[in-house]
């Protein structure tokens, strides 16, 4: 008797296994591509990956698209559609109900398609990620009510450079950036040599993509909620944002700054000492030779910002069950890798496209911390602000800035406008357009 409840039961489990790793391609992934073996069997699936990177970048992604296509142990196939047109693409496919089945887009997309992209909070219950290691503040911009409807993947946000040679001519410390905005403007003055075409601050004219940086770090968000839970302009009296003017309408002024919006040219030139721009400048100025140094941007009165643009990976409503679990397979596999994977996706993105992560294990690995630039142009402050200038629920930030910011700017420096009555004009515009 105790011989034929032994075989029983191991007849039971051996069905259990068979049922649980049959082939069906219903396995819930909790193993994940490092941990399942390449012995067992899925129905084979192809699955649809839309995004617009078009550069070097969309080089990467083809290459571990390929690799990952040829490798994974489930059958899965990623038709993977780059298209420079994509966010046009997109918008036509969901109005339409064609959309693919996943998309690498930016954050915005919480705001503008949230009823056909899924909650991905799912894919750290059907995969080995761990939603703690992500740097907590990027995954709030992708986040609304609680629901994660972009897992992060790139950053994009602006730092500042300067220019060690110039700075060594100067009797500065070529190793050191500026700490303070006050020091930017007084080390710029060293550096400005005109008989030599040579400016010592390089901050973009009529750039907003540029000048909100530095507003926001100086005086914080132009628009956030009142005590009544109203979401209020924060122009008026603002002592930050009338820094921000006298600071670069006085270098303006004097001639240390000049009056022109490719900075990125002229820093590639040898011609700026001090200015800020995004990761891709990095690549820039090591072609051109420049021996050049990189940090964060000073934090102002305003506290740590941060403010940046964040992409990631989604899956759209469209997807059905079994091609929404064979894109958390490839999300999986792109952020830990396998035993075919030398350097998993993401640490790569860094790596070759030169910027930073959000991924903590791609952070601590110690390729990522052996590059300089990486570990300058990385921001692991969780508290940091990461919206641009106003609490992530408002979407139509970068519209409010060319209505009233960038008017504000070009009246004070072009104009000559009163800084306290351009701040004044700036809130009476604000307040009518939130109206």
């Amino acid at each position: 008797m105790k011989k034929l409840v032994a075989i029983i039961l191991v007849a039971a489990l051996c069905f259990t296994f068979v049922a649980c790793s049959g082939s069906n391609g219903n396995n819930n992934g909790s193993s994940g591509p490092s941990g399942s073996s390449s012995t067992e069997l899925y129905d084979p699936v192809t699955i649809s990956f839309w995004n617009g990177y078009t550069g070097p970048d969309g080089e990467i992604l083809t290459d571990y698209v390929d690799k990952f296509n040829k490798t994974n142990p489930y059958g899965i196939t990623v038709e993977m559609d780059i298209n420079a047109q994509f966010l046009t693409k997109i918008a036509a496919a969901f109005a339409g109900g064609k959309a693919p089945d996943m998309v690498l887009g930016p954050s915005s997309f919480k705001d503008q398609y949230p009823n056909y992209l899924i909650d991905m909070n799912e894919v750290f219950q059907a995969t080995d990620l761990k939603k703690e290691d992500w740097i907590s503040s990027y995954l709030d911009v992708c986040s609304d009510s609680n629901k994660l409807y972009v897992l992060p993947l790139q950053i994009t946000g602006r730092f500042m450079y300067w220019n060690k040679d110039l700075f060594k001519a100067a009797g500065l410390d070529p190793e050191k950036g500026p700490s303070s905005y006050d020091e930017w403007a007084k080390w710029a003055a060293l550096i400005t040599d005109k008989d030599k075409n040579i400016y010592g601050s390089g901050v973009p004219y009529n750039s907003i993509f540029n000048t909100v940086h530095l507003l926001q770090r100086m005086g914080g968000l132009f628009i956030d909620y009142d005590s009544s839970n109203k979401l209020v302009p924060r122009f008026k009296g603002n002592k930050g944002y009338e820094y921000f003017l006298n600071w670069y309408g006085g270098m303006l002024k004097s001639g240390d700054n000049p009056l022109e919006s490719d900075m990125d040219s002229m820093m590639k030139a040898g011609r700026i000492g001090i200015t800020l721009s995004g990761a891709f400048l990095s690549s820039g100025l090591d072609e051109a030779g420049i021996n050049y140094g990189i940090s964060q941007l000073p934090n102002g009165d305003a506290g740590s910002q941060n403010p940046c643009s964040v992409g990631g990976l989604s899956v759209t409503t469209s997807a059905s069950e079994k091609a929404k679990l064979a894109a958390f397979r490839f999300m999986e596999w792109w952020y830990k890798g396998d035993a075919n994977t030398e350097i998993p996706g993401i640490l790569n993105w860094s790596l070759a496209n030169g910027y930073p992560s959000c991924y903590n294990p791609a952070i601590n690995d110690q390729k990522y911390q052996s590059s300089e630039k990486l570990a300058a142009m990385t921001n692991n402050d969780k508290n940091a602000v990461t919206t641009y200038l106003a609490p992530k629920e408002f979407t139509k930030t970068f519209e409010l800035s060319n209505e009233v910011i960038e008017f504000m700017i070009e009246s004070v420096v072009s104009g000559g406008v009163d800084v306290n009555k351009a701040l004044d004009e700036a809130q009476t515009k604000a307040q009518s357009y939130l109206k």
